[in-house]
C-alpha cells in the first residue's frame, strides 16, 4: 500500500512515466486536441458529440460499452466521449475531475513504431490528454492486472521512445485502479455537479471565497453562500476547476478544509 502522499497526485503508479525524446513546450494553439469548446449560454445541455463515429471503435459497434458524456471545466460545452470499456469511461471520468487536465480526446492519436522482432507497426491510443500547462499525454488504458505487468510496461516504454515529440511528452498505462478510492469519489461528484449548469451560483460562490479568511471548511463556504444545494454543486464545480484548493484525497464533507486558490 502506498502512502497517502504520495497517493496525493492524479494516480499512484509503480513507476516514473515514459517519456519521449527532450519533447519541445507545445503551443495550446498548435495541439491536437486543443482546449474544451465553451458552452453556449442559450443552450447549456447541448452536447458536443465525439469525433468518432460508434463503428470506428474496436471491431464491431458491440464494442462500445459506454458513452460518457460531462464538461471537463464548469464554462465547458458537455463533451460526449465513446468508450469501448467500463474500464475506460472510469479512466476518462477520473482524468476529467483533475483542475490540471485541459482537455482530451479518445482514440484520436496513432504511433508507429518497431515491434520488438523488427515488425513495423502501430498502436491507437485510448486517449490523448492535454494539460494545462501546455504538455500532452498520451494514455493507454488496460484492466489493472495488465497495466501494472512489468512485460506490458516495458513494451509501453519501447513505444514511448520511440514516440515523435511532436506527438505527446509522455506516455501512461492506466486502469481505474491507479486512482485512490477517495480521488474516485470525489471525481464522480465532481462528474456530477459540472452535468449542471448554474453560472450565476458559481459567481455567487466565488465571490463569498473572496470574502472569507484563506483557510475555510467546506460547510463554512457553504453556509456563507446561502444557496443550499446550489452553492454545494457550485463549491465542489470551484474545486474541480481548481479555483478552490483542498487536499485530493479529502472528501466532500462540511469539516473539509479548503483554501483559495492564489
Amino acid at each position: 500500500m502506498e502512502t497517502r502522499q504520495k497517493e496525493s497526485g492524479v494516480f499512484t503508479t509503480s513507476g516514473a512515466h515514459p517519456t519521449t525524446h527532450n519533447a519541445p513546450r507545445r503551443n495550446l494553439a498548435h495541439s491536437k486536441v486543443g482546449p474544451p469548446l465553451l458552452a453556449d449560454p442559450e443552450d447549456p445541455m447541448r452536447v458536443n458529440r465525439s469525433h468518432l463515429e460508434k463503428m470506428e471503435i474496436g471491431k464491431s459497434s458491440a464494442s462500445c460499452k459506454v458513452s460518457l458524456v460531462t464538461r471537463l471545466h464548469r464554462t465547458a460545452a458537455l463533451q460526449e466521449f465513446w468508450c469501448a470499456s467500463f474500464e475506460e469511461a472510469q479512466v476518462y471520468e477520473n482524468l476529467a475531475a483533475h483542475s490540471n487536465v485541459l482537455n482530451f480526446k479518445e482514440q484520436l492519436t496513432r504511433v508507429d513504431y518497431i515491434a520488438g522482432d523488427g515488425s513495423a507497426t502501430h498502436t491507437k491510443v485510448d486517449a490523448h490528454v492535454l494539460l494545462r500547462n501546455g504538455d500532452e499525454l498520451l494514455v493507454s488504458v488496460k484492466y489493472d492486472e495488465k497495466a501494472r505487468r512489468p512485460s506490458y510496461l516495458a513494451e509501453v516504454a519501447d513505444i514511448a521512445a520511440q514516440c515523435s515529440p511532436e506527438i505527446a511528452d509522455s506516455f501512461a498505462v492506466m486502469s481505474r485502479y491507479h486512482f485512490h478510492p477517495a480521488w474516485r469519489e470525489c471525481a464522480r461528484k465532481i462528474h456530477l455537479v459540472r452535468r449542471g449548469w448554474d453560472p450565476e451560483a458559481d459567481s455567487a460562490v466565488l465571490d463569498v471565497v473572496r470574502e472569507l479568511p484563506e483557510s475555510f471548511t467546506f460547510g463554512e463556504l457553504v453556509r456563507a453562500a446561502g444557496l443550499e444545494n446550489r452553492g454545494w454543486r457550485a463549491a465542489i464545480r470551484l474545486i474541480g476547476d481548481g479555483d478552490i484548493h483542498k487536499h485530493p484525497l479529502d472528501l466532500f464533507e462540511n469539516d473539509l478544509i479548503c483554501r483559495r486558490a492564489a
